[in-house]
C-alpha cells in the first residue's frame, strides 16, 4: 500500500461545529483533541477532492476515541465510503455497521479509481457514547499501485480501428463504439502497464496479445479484466453497437425492365423509352426498420411515388440507413431515358 492521499487534503463537510472543522480530520494529527470533525446534525458526510482520479485500495476511519484522553466508547459506529468521478454521481465503495473499533481499517477488495470520496453517516450512526453526534479525528484513503490499461484497440471485422467514446485513459473504465452490420466480430487488443498482469477478455485469455469476440446485432459487453500479480482485478467495459442491416432486398421500378439485383452491387444501368415520362421506384430493406431515403437531383421522393425523369441520364440514390447503429449504404440507379 502507498500513501495516505486524504492527508491535508481539500475537505468538505455537510456541516460543522466550530472550530472543529473538516481540515481537522485530514490534518494527520492525533495527539490533540481539538485535531477532529465534529458533525453539527446527521446524517452529515465528509467529501474529499483529490483533484484527480486516483486509485483507493485501503481507507481508515480513526474515532476520538482512546485518543489524546476521550474514553474507548468514543468510536464510530456505522458509516460508509462512498465515491464519484464527477462529485455528482456517487457509488457506494465500502459498508461498516456495527463498528467497535477506535481506528477502523478497511481493505477494499477491489481497488477503486475516483476522484472524489465520501465518508457518509447516517442518522444514529455516530459515537457508541452518542449515536446521534458523529466525531472523526482522522480518515484516511491509502493508494494501491494497481495494474492498469495502457492501450486499448477495438478493430472490427475488416481490421479497421473503431473509436471509443470516450477517448481511451487507463483512468476511465467504461467505453462505447459502433461497428457496422458486417462486423460479426471484432478484435479486442488491450496492453498491460505490467507484463506480468494476466488480461481476460470476456473471460478468455488473449492469444498472441489480443482477442477475437462474435457479436450480434444491437448492444454487446465487452468486459476486460486485468489482475495483477497480489490479485488486485481492474476491470474495463467496452458497450460495442453493431448496427443493423443497411442493405436493400430488392428495387422495383414502374415502367422500366429491371432484374438482376443484388444486395451489395451498388451501381446499376438502366434505360427507358422515349415516350416513359416517369417512374416510381419500390425498395425492399432487409430490415423493415430502416430509412430508405430517395433522390433525384436533390428532390427528396417516397416509395411509391412517381419521379418525373428528364431526356438522357438521372441519376436516382436510394440511401439505406441502419436503425441500431451507424451503418449506411448507397445505391445508384443511372436510368438512361432514351430520346
Amino acid at each position: 500500500m502507498g500513501i495516505n492521499l486524504a492527508l491535508n487534503g481539500d475537505i468538505t463537510a455537510s456541516s460543522y461545529v466550530d472550530p472543529y472543522v473538516p481540515g481537522r480530520a485530514v490534518n494527520g494529527i492525533v495527539s490533540d483533541p481539538t485535531s477532529r470533525w465534529l458533525c453539527a446534525a446527521l446524517p452529515g458526510w465528509l467529501c474529499i477532492d483529490l483533484k484527480k482520479s486516483c486509485w483507493v485500495g485501503q481507507w481508515t476511519v480513526k474515532s476520538i476515541g482512546s485518543n489524546a484522553g476521550w474514553p474507548e466508547n468514543y468510536f464510530m459506529t456505522s458509516f460508509r465510503l462512498e465515491s464519484s468521478l464527477d462529485g455528482t454521481n456517487w457509488t457506494t465503495v465500502d459498508s461498516v455497521t456495527g463498528n467497535t473499533n477506535n481506528v477502523c481499517t478497511r481493505v477494499l477488495l477491489k481497488p477503486v479509481c475516483a476522484r472524489y470520496f465520501k465518508l457518509w453517516v447516517p442518522g444514529e450512526g455516530g459515537l457508541q457514547a452518542n449515536r446521534s453526534v458523529a466525531s472523526v479525528m482522522e480518515l484516511e484513503l491509502t493508494e494501491t499501485d494497481v495494474v492498469i490499461l495502457t492501450s486499448l484497440k477495438i478493430k472490427d471485422k475488416e481490421e479497421h480501428e473503431v473509436a471509443l467514446t470516450p477517448a481511451f485513459h487507463s483512468d476511465s473504465l467504461s467505453y462505447t463504439t459502433n461497428v457496422g452490420y458486417d462486423s460479426d466480430r471484432i478484435t479486442v487488443i488491450p496492453v498491460a502497464s505490467k507484463t506480468t498482469a494476466v488480461i481476460t477478455v470476456n473471460g478468455q485469455p488473449l492469444t498472441e496479445g489480443k482477442a477475437s469476440v462474435n457479436i450480434i446485432n444491437g448492444s454487446n459487453k465487452v468486459e476486460i479484466k486485468v489482475t495483477s500479480a497480489d490479485g488486485y482485478i481492474v476491470t474495463y467495459l467496452v458497450t460495442v453497437t453493431r448496427a443493423s442491416s443497411p442493405y436493400l432486398t430488392s428495387v422495383r421500378f414502374t415502367g422500366i425492365r429491371f432484374s438482376g439485383f443484388i444486395k451489395t452491387t451498388y451501381n446499376y444501368n438502366l434505360s427507358a423509352g422515349s415516350t416513359l415520362t416517369s417512374t416510381a421506384v419500390t425498395p425492399t430493406a432487409e430490415d423493415p426498420e430502416a430509412s430508405v431515403v430517395i433522390t433525384l437531383n436533390s428532390m427528396v421522393y417516397n416509395s411509391g411515388q412517381s419521379i418525373p425523369l428528364c431526356n438522357g441520364m438521372n441519376s436516382i440514390n436510394l440511401v439505406v440507413t441502419s436503425k441500431t447503429g451507424a451503418d449506411s449504404r448507397t445505391y445508384v440507379f443511372n436510368v438512361n431515358k432514351n430520346i
